[in-house]
């Protein structure tokens, strides 16, 4: 697990968020200020911090090809956390789906292809928002930290960095992941490369929400109901929704799928069912994850990769829970009126960083070059953990 710690000064607009923007609870855009030293990095606990400049006129190659820092703009994937989502939209279709696919089919996948959200992400958001708020100004100076072996590794897929954010409210310092998972707007959700000191931290923090059936808690599903394609993205200010923004919720890695597939076979584009969709996962790599407690006991190396579709029976029944903290498999759930608890489970795997479906940045300049160089080597000296 890593042991170096990178972090970013910077500064949050409190506006981005709905119902004033777009953005929702889990991701962010935070400005980084020019200060030479606005972004650091230390290889371990006893090193000192030293600025870096491997970002400087680097690319994110993953699903997207894009600098990570866009007029001064840095993207935030909170991390150890999921949201409900505030305006998920289906993924574009593959060119194996489309190969073969009569107009008329992709013209109806074009007209079900819209930002869906889910029950609670409104209210989510705008929780975060009014958080925030309390600051008492437009902007929030921030600290962005997460715990990499080598600067290049903070990034997923998408080109955001995947980290936690400190801001000071009412004169606390308060890390905004633990904040929303705390008041039961987010589910803990774990990348296998966070160290245990991170993720007993979430679970502790869910455990507590749990107890006290915050938000979405009171209403997390046990089976995955009908999609509804009427429940669409809030328009902003649109706040009239909070009214009725109550209703079953499933983890949203899982809606996420839903959404994917619902798009789909409304459009008759596929044929497949539901548990055989997320059994094929995405572009045919099924979605990998692990049982918490096997994640915790035995590490990412020896810990036995699972299928996401095993926790879900016959598309239906959800046989997981989004966190395990004091729950075995078998053990009776505290909450669950003496019923057996689902298996614990640990979610979005990538064995190697942070980097979800592992996106690495690309640097040009000569001295971005150098100073990655240096830092895998730092690294391949580095005992075996």
């Amino acid at each position: 697990m890593p042991v170096g710690l990178l972090e970013v000064e910077g500064t949050i607009e409190v506006s981005q968020f709905w119902p004033e923007g777009r953005s929702d609870a889990d991701t962010t855009k935070v400005v980084v200020n020019v200060a030479p030293d606005a972004i650091r990095f230390r290889k371990n606990d006893t090193s000192p911090f030293q600025p870096t400049h491997v970002f400087d006129n680097a690319k994110v190659k993953g699903r997207t090809n894009t600098a990570p820092i866009k007029n001064g703009k840095l993207t935030v994937r909170l991390q150890g956390i999921d949201a409900p989502e505030l305006h998920y939209q289906p993924s574009p279709l593959s060119p194996a789906e489309k190969k073969g696919l009569t107009d008329a089919k992709r013209q109806a996948y074009h007209e079900v292809t819209h930002p869906y959200r889910q029950f609670l992400g409104a209210t989510s958001s705008k929780a975060l928002h009014d958080f925030l708020s309390r600051a008492g100004g437009a902007t929030l100076a921030c600290r962005v930290f997460t715990r990499v072996d080598a600067p290049n590794e903070v990034f997923d897929t998408y080109g955001r960095l995947v980290g936690d954010i400190e801001v000071t409210v009412a004169k606390q310092t308060v890390d905004i992941n633990h904040w929303l998972v705390e008041q039961g707007f987010a589910y803990p959700t774990f990348y296998s490369s966070m160290n245990d000191d991170e993720i007993k931290a979430f679970l502790v923090l869910a455990k507590a929400a749990r107890t006290k059936k915050l938000p979405v808690w009171k209403h997390l599903a046990k089976t995955v109901p009908a999609f509804d394609f009427d429940l669409r993205e809030p328009k902003k200010n649109e706040t009239d929704v909070l009214a009725t923004d109550k209703g079953p919720v499933i983890l949203p890695k899982l809606y996420r799928r839903q959404t994917n597939w619902s798009a789909r076979k409304k459009a008759k584009v596929t044929s497949q069912t539901f548990q055989k969709f997320l059994g094929e996962g995405s572009g045919g790599k099924p979605d990998t994850c692990y049982e918490i407690d096997d994640f915790l006991t035995n590490g990412v190396h020896s810990a036995t990769p699972r299928n996401f579709a095993e926790f879900v029976e016959g598309g239906k029944v959800i046989k997981f829970q989004p966190e395990g903290a004091g729950v075995r498999r078998g053990a009776v759930d505290a909450g669950g009126g003496g019923q057996q608890a689902h298996p614990p489970f640990l979610t979005l795997v990538c064995r190697q960083t942070k980097m979800a479906r592992v996106a690495r940045a690309i640097f040009s300049s000569k001295a971005a070059k150098s100073e990655l160089g240096l830092q895998r080597r730092r690294t391949a000296r580095a005992p075996a953990r």
